[in-house]
């Protein structure tokens, strides 16, 4: 019984060590999702087309260390085509809005994922 409450004892310290000193603290909060837009062309003289979709990444992104953080980059995949969204800096605590560019879509299901974050 003493060498199970020793190696449970073991087991928690080397925890509470690696949760203060080992673990990298994270530093950027994002909060991200993709925005759609349908363009419609309104020619009544033109037979039907295929409306056109467009698609970002918006979302935001907030400071939560107690540097200041310079030279955001976030890099996503928009249905497998990279964008990318540039932040100047945060001060601690602070938080922005960001946007990527918009491109045309060309698939009905729309994924995207944070490929990339970066920053000084």
């Amino acid at each position: 019984m003493k060498k199970v409450v020793i190696l449970i004892l073991m087991a928690a310290g080397a925890y509470i060590v690696y949760d203060r000193v080992i673990k990298e603290k994270e530093v950027l909060e994002i909060n991200a999702d993709k925005q759609i837009t349908t363009n419609q062309s309104m020619d009544i003289n033109a037979p039907a087309i295929t409306p056109s979709r467009y698609g970002m990444v918006r979302g935001t992104v907030k400071n939560i260390s107690d540097n200041e953080v310079t030279n955001i980059v976030l890099k996503y995949k928009l249905n497998g085509e990279p964008v990318e969204a540039r932040i100047d800096e945060l001060e601690p605590g602070e938080q922005k809005n960001f946007a990527t560019k918009s491109i045309m879509l060309k698939h009905q299901e729309v994924t995207f994922f944070l490929e990339e974050m970066s920053y000084e």
